[in-house]
């Protein structure tokens, strides 16, 4: 159980990061939920988490792609709990075009936030660490970083970009009691991928499924919370899909 623990997760109000927040509550946590719009729902969203489960669940506004408001979203949550244990770097999003056919713009925009967002919250997230004496911080990264089906150019260079970060903070504070790593998730049945994607990708993953929100969830708790001994790792959650292809 993680009674008296905090947890902040960036995107905390899509599918993924809404369950990693859950299972974080379910196991005892306190849990900052972070996101950038719809401020109403992500208050319901965490009222309804902190009636659910032990903890209080609570709801901070902030844009992963804004330093500032990154650096006073960690302060407010430090403020609030009174400090902060594990730091679940979630928030992004890409523009999914053949890489001939990006924009500078569609180029800017998804490396803003996937990985400029990820390196703004890493800092602030790492100087609040190092003065309470540790912690631990999970990146999410990309399985597309290993098996790449295409079209995924400005993604791929971000999230690449994001195992790096991952390496070279864990390097430089492995021994300060702060550990970082990444989890990189396969094929996830989300709303966002249900139909005839999911469909055309199914078949080629070893297990032949999708994973489910929930089992994504409990990789990077595990990570977070309970892999003492690892940092600096990418760890695939991905059905064998980095494996090999099966038809």
């Amino acid at each position: 159980m993680l009674t008296n623990k905090v947890a902040l997760v960036t995107g905390a109000k899509q599918e993924i990061g809404l369950g990693i927040a859950k299972e974080f509550a379910k196991q005892g946590a306190n849990v900052a939920l972070v996101d950038h719009n719809d401020e109403p729902t992500l208050k319901k969203i965490a009222q309804e988490l902190t009636e659910e489960y032990a903890g209080e669940c609570w709801p901070v506004m902030a844009d992963v792609s804004d330093p500032q408001a990154v650096d006073d979203c960690v302060a407010a949550v430090v403020d609030h709990f009174g400090h902060l244990d594990y730091a679940i770097n979630n928030a992004g999003g890409g523009i999914l075009k053949p890489f001939a056919e990006l924009s500078d713009a569609d180029f800017n925009q998804t490396v803003q936030v996937d990985l400029f967002g990820t390196f703004y919250c890493m800092r602030a997230e790492l100087k609040q660490l190092l003065k309470q004496g540790g912690g631990s911080i999970v990146n999410t990264g990309a399985l597309g970083s290993i098996y790449n089906p295409g079209g995924m150019g400005a993604y791929n260079a971000a999230k690449n970009g994001v195992i790096g970060m991952t390496r070279a903070a864990a390097t430089d504070y492995a021994d300060q009691n702060i550990r970082v790593n990444c989890v990189a998730h396969g094929l996830t049945k989300t709303a966002l991928n249900a139909g005839e994607f999911l469909e055309k990708v199914l078949p080629t993953v070893p297990m032949k499924r999708a994973s489910s929100v929930e089992e994504v969830a409990k990789v990077f708790v595990f990570v977070a919370a309970e892999a003492t001994f690892m940092t600096g790792q990418t760890i695939l959650s991905d059905g064998g899909a980095a494996v090999g292809l099966k038809g």
